[in-house]
């Protein structure tokens, strides 16, 4: 037998192999042997049918599954030996078998290419300090009154700060009138909508009110199909709210579940804090993460890429087990996922390198923070998480994490 492997490419191999006719006697006879005790055919006990027999009826087919057999121990054996592990399926290219001259085929195969990632530990990336103002708390609090509040009818002309109920009654964008919903009410916060031309037309209308509103959309609306666009809306009016903030006494923190004002500033001031650390936190993370991309170019297999690209479009479709990308999705996701590939590889091998470990109080903490999102007693989550292996999943998330902090500076410890 002779074995040729060839390096294409930094992420593909090519493996040439011949595999003499005399090769292949052994483990014929022997499958022939087995066929022999196996099958049952008239005129013969079991297992007593002439060898003769059996290789007339079915001695190609026997002789195609040793061939079959073969390739795939030899492969399998080769790939080992090269220490080759493919990440896609392998292709068999140019087989040739005319049952004289030597077995030969050659195989291609995606790699991961080997990777020494440089500078992660002197990037001079790190994380702002955070710092939360009055001014923050305060637009917080005024939001999170708004979302406690109650909305009561009036009987008067709206104002800014009220809502406005209504129903479509015509529709028209660019000059051409618009299918109505089959939804047609409408509720809008006066001052709070994307499209503050039709709040200033609600501006002093009444329950009862017909209401004719042009306006033009935002350049920045939302959705970009009506960016720049004129409207004309008639709308009739059917009820006008007041916002009725809630009173701090109390019942009302008894309700939310803390003590008083100060209790209520410091969770405040604390979730903002998070969430501001969080942000500042990931967007060091994506800068240095790029820089290391920059400074560490490699590449990556693209049955990976089209892999992940699959993954994350069947999100939508799980149901669908044949779906395949298309090539025009596959060119417009590469780049983001070529990028998350080699963010992964990156942190994968910071990991390694710097034997990143995850202490069990990380463990517990990333738990805690699941069950109360999930309003799920602490203990029973992990449970679950131990008794269905996800706890092993987490601890590797968390390295990744670890890792990731590593490059902007945040040191963590390293012993579990």
């Amino acid at each position: 037998m002779s074995v040729t492997i060839k390096e294409i490419s930094a992420v593909e191999r090519s493996i040439e192999i011949a595999i003499p006719q005399a090769d292949l006697k052994a483990p014929f006879d022997k499958k022939v042997n087995q066929y022999r005790k196996q099958l049952q055919l008239k005129g013969f006990r079991k297992g007593q049918v002439p060898r003769n027999i059996v290789l007339a009826r079915y001695g190609e087919a026997i002789r195609q599954e040793t061939v079959d057999e073969l390739v795939n121990q030899t492969l399998t054996e080769e790939l080992k030996k090269a220490k080759i592990e493919p990440v896609s399926p392998l292709k068999v290219n140019d087989f040739k078998d005319d049952k004289e001259q030597d077995i030969t085929f050659t195989v291609s195969v995606e790699v991961d290419p080997e990777i020494e990632i440089q500078n992660y530990d002197n990037l001079g990336i790190s994380v702002p300090d955070i710092v939360i103002s009055e001014a923050e708390i305060k637009d917080e609090l005024d939001r999170m009154l708004q979302m406690w509040s109650k909305d009561e009818s009036v009987d008067r002309k709206s104002s800014k700060g009220d809502v406005v109920v209504g129903e479509y009654v015509e529709v028209i964008i660019d000059g051409e009138t618009q299918t109505l919903p089959e939804q047609k009410e409408f509720r809008s916060l006066l001052g709070e909508s994307a499209s503050p031309g039709f709040d200033e037309g609600l501006v002093g209308v009444e329950k009862g009110e017909t209401k004719e509103i042009n306006f033009v959309y935002p350049n920045d609306h939302k959705n970009e199909i009506y960016r720049g666009k004129t409207a004309q809306f008639k709308v009739e009016i059917t009820d006008v709210r007041e916002i009725i903030a809630p009173v701090m006494d109390e019942e009302f923190f008894k309700n939310i579940g803390l003590k008083d004002e100060a209790e209520l500033t410091k969770s405040i001031q604390e979730s903002l804090y998070n969430n501001k650390k969080n942000t500042v936190r990931n967007k060091a993370i994506d800068e240095a993460i790029d820089k290391l991309i920059d400074l560490n170019p490699f590449e990556v297999p693209p049955s990976r890429v089209k892999s992940l690209i699959k993954h994350t479009l069947q999100k939508n479709n799980p149901t669908d087990q044949d779906f395949e990308p298309t090539e025009e999705q596959i060119e417009g996701l590469s780049p983001e996922a070529i990028r998350e590939i080699k963010k992964h590889r990156i942190l994968e091998f910071i990991v390694n390198k710097e034997n990143l470990k995850v202490t069990q109080d990380m463990v517990d903490n990333r738990l805690k923070e699941l069950a109360i999102a999930y309003q799920i007693d602490f203990d029973s989550l992990k449970k679950h998480f131990r008794q269905s292996g996800r706890i092993a999943s987490l601890r590797e998330e968390l390295r990744f994490e670890v890792a990731a902090d590593f490059i902007v500076g945040i040191k963590k410890e390293k012993e579990n």
